[in-house]
């Protein structure tokens, strides 16, 4: 039977989903839904072009994978020292944050959803410990498998969603009930933009994941697998990018059109969402779509946790060029102790800036966008360079869509920067 067939396909068929397991969360819960519901569409372009020009940043993870069967770490450190321990720092001290607001927005569902009298901040802990137990007891397998039908459940139940929301939605291309375009607006888009569909550091998780399942399946690199790896992170990429365009249009449709803010806290917010489906659907959604909304957003909390306890481990292991195997590395003690060191930070950053929810999300997501222009240099360089033969690099138009993406992504930057700084 031959490579390119469908059986060898579903042999790399996984760090696509895993990519979006880790992207549907809080940029396209909480993000998104906001964008509309105070914007109405007036920012829908802005998650569309998002999208569009960070598309060769993370395809990139997925490429390097499949042409080198090494993950970006590698590529990172055969540019010097400099790129990798920039990496490092970016998971050290940015996404603890992270891995804290996808746990606080999972949290703020579970509360809502079961009607929770605890603390939210006791909610997010028992989210942690959870993932965590999960993480280390070796059973994700498992709960990837169950939560790929929450994912098509909620997928479904979404674009009908929103299928019913769009005779609601106000049209204008700016409509005249959404805020006037100020620093404060662009603030806003940038925290918008910084995790569509999600922290550009995302690519090198899915390069170790990618890496990790070529392993299981036992295929070496080379050309021939690469068309396939990149079908499967094109899958998963695809869908995150509609569905980030579904939770606009949900926004503006029920909530906007309703007159509804968001509301400031984790429980809150996530109550609107559920009322999202509630609305639309009628009343059976409320209880069937928050079950899939909790499972979806736990395994974006697993997915986050893993992929950035297995990029500070392996970054960790070449910055002291010690080797490091990627399909074995949430086996070793180094895995555990940073994923638990990880957690803890996460938590203890929470207890200072949990007093208002937006701001937290704000500031978290507009991090990852002042990082990524360097990011997709960097991920630029790994597969243009010498790591991958001439014939293994991706194309000419590939080539030019990653330079426009950097281009854009350094103005808005440096735009953004003096609007805060200027």
């Amino acid at each position: 039977m031959k490579e390119n067939d469908g059986k060898g396909f579903w042999r790399f068929f996984g760090p696509g989903l895993l990519f979006a397991g880790a992207a549907v969360g809080t940029s396209h819960f909480v993000q998104s839904t906001r964008a509309g519901a105070v914007f109405g569409i007036g920012l829908l372009s802005v998650v569309i072009l998002a999208n569009f020009f960070k598309y060769p940043a993370f395809r990139f993870g997925s490429h390097y994978a499949a042409a080198t069967g090494k993950s970006l770490v590698d590529g990172y450190k055969n540019q010097g020292r400099t790129a990798l321990l920039f990496l490092f720092l970016v998971l050290l001290f940015a996404d603890g944050f992270a891995i804290a607001a996808v746990s606080l927005v999972t949290a703020g569902i579970v509360k809502t959803v079961f009607g929770i009298g605890l603390g939210i901040l006791t909610l997010t802990a028992g989210v942690m410990l959870v993932a965590a137990l999960i993480l280390i007891l070796g059973h994700y397998v498992w709960l990837d498998r169950l939560n790929k039908i929450f994912v098509g459940l909620i997928t479904f139940c979404t674009l009908l969603a929103t299928a019913m929301a769009l005779p609601h939605v106000d049209w204008s291309f700016y409509p005249a009930t959404a805020p006037k375009v100020d620093a404060k607006t662009m603030m806003f888009v940038v925290a918008l933009a910084g995790w569509m569909p999600s922290a550009l550091e995302a690519s090198v998780m899915t390069s170790l994941w990618t890496v990790a399942k070529m392993a299981e399946g036992h295929a070496a690199p080379g050309k021939r697998h690469i068309g396939q790896v990149l079908t499967d992170f094109d899958i998963g990429y695809m869908g995150t990018a509609i569905l980030a365009i579904c939770f606009v249009l949900l926004g503006a449709g029920v909530l906007h059109a309703g007159g509804i803010a968001p509301a400031d806290t984790a429980p809150g917010f996530a109550a609107q969402i559920i009322k999202l489906y509630d609305s639309t659907l009628g009343a059976w959604a409320a209880p069937v779509l928050g079950g899939a909304a909790i499972s979806v957003m736990f395994t974006t909390v697993l997915a986050v946790v893993d992929g950035v306890t297995r990029v500070l481990v392996s970054a960790g292991l070449a910055l002291q060029d010690k080797p490091y195997e990627p399909a074995g590395l949430d086996r070793t003690r180094g895995y555990r102790l940073v994923m638990v060191g990880m957690l803890i930070a996460a938590m203890l950053l929470l207890t200072q800036f949990l007093s208002s929810f937006r701001a937290f999300i704000d500031l978290v997501t507009s991090i990852a966008f002042l990082t990524a222009p360097l990011l997709a240099c960097f991920n630029h360089r790994a597969v243009f360079g010498g790591d991958i033969p001439k014939d293994m690099q991706p194309s000419k138009l590939m080539k030019v869509w990653s330079f426009t993406g950097i281009a854009v992504l350094v103005l808005f930057a440096g735009v953004y920067l003096c609007v805060v700084w200027g």
